[in-house]
């Protein structure tokens, strides 16, 4: 783990031990090319509603990198002299400073950006609907109900996607003239994997043109 040779990482081998496990299972769960969804549990608090052995749930996520996720939550709370800013982080913080180590488990594999999306805020969903209380902020993920799907996924989380991710995900840009009918799908292979969506629009914008997401 990195830190600080003063980091209790260092100073205290059950510590150690508990966290490398965690390391282990990330490593493990993590596919190349597949996107998990995930659990963080409190172990210092018991799980009353589905006596999870890892403690109750406070936080579900997703990841196309699960391992470097797992490392640098851990990262960011077991090097901090304070508290930190993020929410996650934050509570990873106060776990460790209880005496405990935080726990992951993997919830559902996915085979795109997407569909992690819709995966994530449906298990919020539904552990929210059974009781837990999540730290997860979107508003589509702060209440129970009913869940979302690759259609109806708001198109603000989409744009920040990258261009390789949108392709996977089987997500076309398609750019329109609004003075006459003609419309162009971009090519979204074109450009460099990491850009993102927003930043194609922005440059494929032009006077009298407008771009929009479509999902197939």
């Amino acid at each position: 783990m990195a830190g600080k040779k003063f980091t209790r990482y260092f100073r205290d081998p059950a510590f150690r031990e508990a966290v490398d496990q965690q390391f282990a299972h990330a490593d493990q769960a993590t596919v190349s090319g597949k996107w998990i969804t995930y659990a963080i549990h409190d172990p210092t608090l018991s799980d009353a509603i589905a006596n999870r052995v890892e403690g109750t749930i406070i936080y579900v996520g997703q990841s196309k990198e699960f391992r470097k996720r797992v490392r640098k939550r851990f990262r960011n709370a077991g090097t901090a002299v304070g508290r930190p800013k993020d929410r996650i982080d934050g509570s990873c913080y106060d776990i460790m400073a209880r005496g405990g180590v935080p726990r992951f488990s993997v919830l559902e594999t996915t085979e795109n950006a997407l569909d992690s999306l819709v995966s994530e805020t449906n298990w919020t969903k539904r552990l929210r609907a059974a009781g837990y209380r999540l730290l997860n902020q979107w508003t589509e993920q702060k209440f129970g109900g009913r869940e979302i799907d690759r259609h109806t996924v708001p198109h603000n989380w989409i744009w920040p996607l990258t261009a390789e991710d949108a392709v996977g995900s089987r997500i076309d840009l398609v750019v329109s003239d609004l003075e006459c009918p003609d419309q162009m799908v971009a090519d979204l292979a074109a450009f460099p994997p990491n850009t993102r969506l927003r930043e194609i629009r922005d440059l494929l914008k032009g006077k009298g043109r407008q771009s929009r997401i479509v999902v197939r």
